[in-house]
This record gives structure tokens, C-alpha cells and sequence, in this order.
């Protein structure tokens, strides 16, 4: 589970820090820097597990740094917490890049748990602690993450287990415009958009389980849904039918709302089957209608526990009723030239969060 974030030096975000329960909502005006926060764990976790690299030409790759614009400094700083395996660990990660042409580089970047060094890496290389008394490390281009570069081993399981927390991170802005109809081949994570959705899906459907609880999610939701099924198209090319009661629907037959809550479903089987820990979504409620977005709110909470985490951005006044004071985030800022700032969600007595916000009552 991520317990805390802090940012400096990304686009609004300076000195800044956040911490996450089992279940949060993200809620602000529009420009707070809402999706910024998810935008800065993604770019950790992209390069923390190896996803990403400074300057390369991948769609993940990243070229050129967010900079807070009234800022001159020209590194960034990240800092993450993770409550994993009964340990508390940190990743810490600089990036700098200097004006001009000249490409961004990982200047310095570190691994704690419960307070102990696991690693440390500069512009001269990584570095281990010390066992046995002895040094070790190696060599590493400044525009790749040692986290991810780290071949884990039975000496180093704390490393493994930071790994494999952030491989196990959803961060997700549903799109289904963006929605493959098509799929050939399988991939371990969804993109930003789930524009790779069905591709997800033939790589998820693998484990009866995860597919069981898909299918039996949807059947509370659509009593005349009864099952999937892929469908070959040719040379490795799939789509998914969806069969109802009446007739089977291919997946681009389906509405935007449609496919949007097929995602949102295969995110809740991801976290119930354990495919998944940590799902972070924006916006969870475009294109869903509220009878379908309460019970998906309501089911995904049910599966929350110190191992299963959902932080969501939302305007929704059902997602917002469903977060309280208790699990609400306020993010605001003065004026576009000041930095986003963060505090519990406070609504006053007497109205929902829902009414708050859209009157502007509700503050930090």
C-alpha cells in the first residue's frame, strides 16, 4: 500500500506531500493538481520499475521535465512510502535536466527499509550496504532507474518486495474512446488510458479466478450478462463478445459507459484476485451513470484492507458521499502562480460533500 507521496519541482507541486489510507478521494476545484499527483506516481513507478527511461523514444520514455514554471531550479524530487510484507519502505528519486537540449538524468536515488539503506546510487553508480563487511554495486546510465535495474536474489528480498510494489500499482485515466477493439497480444499492465484494455484482458483471463470474478461482478450489475468469450480475428488478433440473454455483443458494439465499466470492473477483480494491490484512478466516474457507479464504489470498498488500496480523483457526489471527511482529500491553490496545497476535507454541518463542492463551500 502507498502511504505517502512527496513532490518538488512537478509542474504545481512544491514541497509537497500527501498520505493515503486503504481507500482516499482526491476532490478540488479544476488546475488544484489533482491528476498532477497521480502524473508524479506514475512517473515513479514507470522509472522505479523500469517501465520508463530518461530520454529514450518509448511511449512511456520521458524526454522533457515538468518543471514548476515559477521555480528555477532544474531538479526534481520524489519521494514514496510503501507498507508491504509487514515493512515500511522508501524510494527516493532525483532527476535533473538543464536548460536547453540537454536530456534529463537520475542524479541520485535511494532505498530504505524501516529505516535501513538498501541501496544508493549516484552519478558514479549504485552502491549496496554493506554485508559482511564488504561493498558492492555497479555501473548504471544516468537515464535508467536502479530500482528496476536491480536483479533481485534471496540476499536482497527487501528489494524485491519495493519491486514488486510498484509493479503491482494501477494508475489509470479511463478512456473508452481510446479503447482497443482489437487485441494482439498480451500485456502485464494497463496504459494510462486503458487503451490497451483487451490486451489486459487476455493477459488477466489466464487465472480462472480473476475471470470468475469479473463474470460474477457484472452479473450483479447487468442480470441478463452471462459470460465473455475471445473471439479469434486472425494472425493472433482477438476481440472479446460480451453474451447476454438476448444476443452476444462484441466489445466496440458496447457504449462508451459500457466499456468504461468493464474497466472498472477488471480493476476491482485485479485487486480481489490479488493481481493487483494499488489502484489509483482519475476521474473513475466519466461516462458511468450513478445506478452503476454506486455499486461499483460500494463493491470496491469491500475488498480494502491494509493489502488492497483504491485512491480515486472525483467531482462525483456519490464518490464524494462515499469518501466522507474521513478519506477525503482537499487539493486548492491561491492562484495559477502558487503551489497545490493539500488538507482533510472539511464540508460544513448539515449538507453532503457533493452539495459542498459544487457550491464551493467545501475547503481544506
Amino acid at each position: 500500500m502507498i502511504t505517502r507521496l512527496y513532490a518538488n519541482n512537478f509542474r504545481c507541486l512544491v514541497a509537497f506531500e500527501a498520505r493515503f489510507d486503504s481507500f482516499g478521494v482526491l476532490c478540488g476545484p479544476n488546475g488544484a493538481g489533482k491528476s498532477s499527483v497521480f502524473d508524479a506516481l506514475k512517473l515513479i513507478r514507470d522509472l522505479g520499475t523500469g517501465k520508463a527511461i530518461l530520454g529514450g523514444d518509448g511511449s512511456d520514455d520521458v524526454n522533457q521535465l515538468d518543471f514548476t514554471s515559477w521555480l528555477k531550479s532544474t531538479t526534481q524530487e520524489f519521494e514514496l512510502g510503501v507498507q508491504a510484507a509487514d515493512h515500511y519502505l522508501e524510494y527516493h528519486i532525483h532527476i535533473e535536466q538543464a536548460h536547453g537540449d540537454v536530456k534529463p538524468r537520475i542524479t541520485s536515488e535511494r532505498a530504505t527499509c524501516d529505516g535501513r539503506e538498501l541501496f544508493m546510487r549516484n552519478l558514479e553508480g549504485v552502491t549496496f550496504a554493506k554485508r559482511d563487511g564488504k561493498q558492492s554495486g555497479f555501473p548504471l546510465d544516468w537515464r535508467q532507474g536502479a530500482l528496476g535495474a536491480i536483479q533481485s536474489s534471496g540476499a536482497l528480498p527487501e528489494i524485491q518486495i519495493l519491486q514488486k510494489a510498484l509493479a503491482r500499482i494501477l494508475i489509470l485515466r479511463p478512456s473508452p474512446l481510446q479503447m482497443e477493439t482489437e487485441s494482439r497480444g498480451e500485456v502485464q499492465q494497463p496504459s494510462l488510458h486503458l487503451s490497451n484494455i483487451l490486451s489486459w484482458y487476455r493477459s488477466l483471463s489466464q487465472e480462472q479466478e480473476w475471470t470468475d470474478a469479473l463474470r460474477d461482478s457484472l452479473q450483479n450489475v447487468w442480470p441478463d450478462f452471462k459470460s465473455f468469450k475471445l473471439v479469434d480475428l486472425g494472425l493472433n488478433t482477438k476481440t472479446l463478445q460480451l453474451r447476454f440473454d438476448a444476443e452476444p455483443y462484441f466489445f466496440h458494439q458496447l457504449s462508451d459507459g459500457e466499456r468504461a465499466l468493464v474497466g472498472l470492473y477488471m480493476v476491482r477483480a485485479a485487486l480481489e484476485t490479488n493481481a493487483a494491490d494499488t489502484a489509483f484512478i482519475d476521474e473513475a466516474d466519466n461516462n458511468v451513470g450513478l445506478p452503476e457507479l454506486q455499486p461499483w464504489v460500494l463493491a470496491t470498498r469491500e475488498l480494502l484492507d491494509e493489502n488492497h488500496q483504491a485512491i480515486l480523483i472525483s467531482h462525483h457526489p456519490e464518490i464524494l458521499g462515499s469518501a466522507g471527511e474521513e478519506f477525503g482529500n482537499y487539493l486548492w491553490r491561491d492562484n495559477h502562480t502558487s503551489p497545490t496545497r493539500i488538507g482533510p476535507l472539511k464540508i460544513p454541518a448539515g449538507i453532503s460533500a457533493g452539495e459542498a463542492i459544487a457550491r464551493g463551500w467545501a475547503h481544506g
